[in-house]
């Protein structure tokens, strides 16, 4: 049993574990941080970074601290092979960076490369500041997975969901008409939406290869060329006219 099969949060909520850390798998944490007071969720994202990218943990609090926060973040960085963490950079999240860098020396956070950058503020350098024009691209990149095809035209999702809230927050996100930009419908949220699309950003960056299974065949030449025949046939069966 992990530290975390028990860890209770402040609003004891249990932390969703679905996958245990794989030595070789690399993993990403999208942090949409919230301070423990007001109706503003914290949400932890913990993604495997194999094709298709799978939700392997997930942590959600209305009243966790940012202290409380930050040392939990660190805590799953660590155990899932100190993975990449992506948080939202505005306030709150701002103190969540801050924390992992000046407390606990966490050096595995995404950065932003910006040039002629003047601002001497350490935490602005690191995560993603969610402007409008970064929201686009996360939405963006998002509809890409989530919408994927395979080369049939039929849907294949590269993103697997394990839990039910998170998927139920998707189907809440939308676009808002008298705000003129995306976000959570009137009276739902979008901590975790936005917690998975920071995630999801890193992961597109540096993919890894799906894990082969034991199971899997050898790819040899032989293999692959039959495989590539029958794929052909296949699409041209979908053309034929009768």
């Amino acid at each position: 049993m992990h530290e975390f099969d028990t860890y209770v949060g402040p609003d004891k909520m249990n932390i969703y574990v679905w996958e245990e850390p794989d030595p070789d798998t690399r993993y990403v944490i999208g942090v949409d941080g919230a301070t423990g007071i007001g109706n503003d969720y914290t949400s932890m994202q913990v993604w495997s970074s194999r094709i298709p990218f799978e939700q392997v943990a997930w942590y959600r609090s209305k009243h966790c601290s940012t202290v409380e926060g930050s040392e939990l973040m660190i805590k799953l960085a660590k155990w899932y092979n100190n993975a990449k963490l992506v948080p939202e950079r505005r306030y709150p999240g701002n103190t969540y960076i801050d924390n992992a860098i000046q407390v606990y020396r966490y050096p595995n956070i995404y950065q932003v490369e910006e040039h002629l950058d003047e601002d001497p503020n350490v935490s602005s350098k690191f995560g993603i500041a969610t402007t409008e024009e970064w929201k686009n691209l996360l939405v963006n990149e998002a509809k890409r997975l989530i919408e994927a095809r395979d080369h049939n035209g039929h849907y294949k999702s590269k993103v697997i969901f394990h839990d039910a809230f998170t998927i139920e927050q998707f189907c809440t996100f939308v676009y808002v008409e008298d705000k003129s930009k995306m976000g959570a419908e009137v009276g739902s949220c979008d901590d975790d939406v936005m917690a998975c699309m920071l995630a999801w950003h890193e992961c597109l960056i540096n993919p890894q290869e799906p894990k082969k299974r034991k199971d899997d065949p050898i790819m040899d030449e032989n293999r692959a060329q039959m495989e590539y025949l029958m794929s052909r046939i296949g699409s041209r069966k979908e053309l034929v006219v009768v």
